[in-house]
């Protein structure tokens, strides 16, 4: 666990935001009143970070690693897990900007062109990549499709989707593809977007397997088979959830709590330390015994 600062009461806290707009996005603003590090988080859209205070690393499976300071981004492929570390500047909170990418916009029929017409190599599928030098131009093209999600701004969806098609392009320019996550035929991937779809139902094996049309026992073979149980994806997508609600807006923890199908707030804290490894409390930069 990494070192902590905390806030003085009330910074920060009515900056955080998170919008979603369907078929094209998400924005949010994250804050963080600690230094945290977060152990196998699954990133199921591709996305764009970029910092404005402090640093955020990030490391794959694989042992790939980058580190982003103020200024800079990172790009996240999608349907991976990743361990994450944000840290602060002395007496500042964390705070950076993601612009999530919905996969019905990767099917745009002019960039899928494009990108099949680039030459491809690995590189250019980097599962992690640090963006050192942001831009003028995409940094631009990134702020206007940041707005243009941020729900009430009168801005109609058309128009928010050319902008952050904009972003799109603008990576292609810099000899960056993003593949559509929700090509890979991999189960895991279609429970967690199920259990996305209602974190507050009450799932069960029967109910999930019903919903993907196969046997109990096909659903659980498939995912042992992937080196998972529904059990863990349950907890897991509904505790990822949970962190970014707590970084991105200012719901009280009862009330994220329930949202993610958690009666009881001190149950939800119990499970959320159990996979974190440090309170519900401890994001937005306040302390309780533990």
């Amino acid at each position: 666990m990494t070192g902590h600062v905390v806030n003085k009461p009330g910074q920060a806290a009515a900056t955080r935001e998170i919008h979603v707009r369907k078929e094209l996005g998400i924005a949010a603003h994250v804050m963080q009143g600690n230094g945290l590090e977060v152990k196998r988080l699954h990133i199921q859209q591709p996305a764009l970070i970029f910092v404005e205070r402090g640093s955020k690393s990030v490391r794959t499976d694989l042992g790939i690693c980058v580190q982003a300071t103020a200024g800079q981004a990172i790009l996240l492929g999608g349907n991976q897990t990743l361990d994450f570390t944000n840290l602060l500047e002395a007496g500042k909170s964390y705070e950076a900007r993601w612009l999530v990418f919905d996969a019905e916009l990767l099917e745009d029929a002019y960039y899928r062109c494009r990108a099949e017409a680039l030459k491809t190599t690995n590189q250019n599928h980097a599962p992690v990549r640090l963006i050192p030098e942001f831009r003028e131009s995409l940094r631009s093209a990134y702020m206007h499709a940041w707005h243009a999600l941020v729900s009430g701004n009168g801005i109609p969806d058309a128009v928010a989707r050319q902008r952050t098609l904009e972003v799109l392009h603008w990576l292609l320019e810099e000899g960056i593809v993003l593949r559509n996550p929700t090509l890979i035929d991999n189960v895991t991937r279609k429970v967690r977007e199920v259990i996305t779809q209602s974190l507050d139902f009450a799932w069960t094996a029967e109910r999930i397997a019903s919903q993907l049309a196969l046997s109990e026992a096909t659903l659980r073979r498939r995912l042992a088979a992937e080196g998972n149980t529904l059990t863990d994806l349950l907890v897991d997508t509904r505790m990822a959830t949970a962190l970014t609600l707590l970084q991105a807006t200012t719901q009280p923890v009862s009330a994220i709590a329930l949202s993610v199908g958690y009666e009881s707030s001190s149950r939800f804290a119990i499970r959320f330390r159990q996979r974190f490894g440090f309170a519900p409390t401890s994001v937005r930069g306040h302390h309780r015994a533990g």
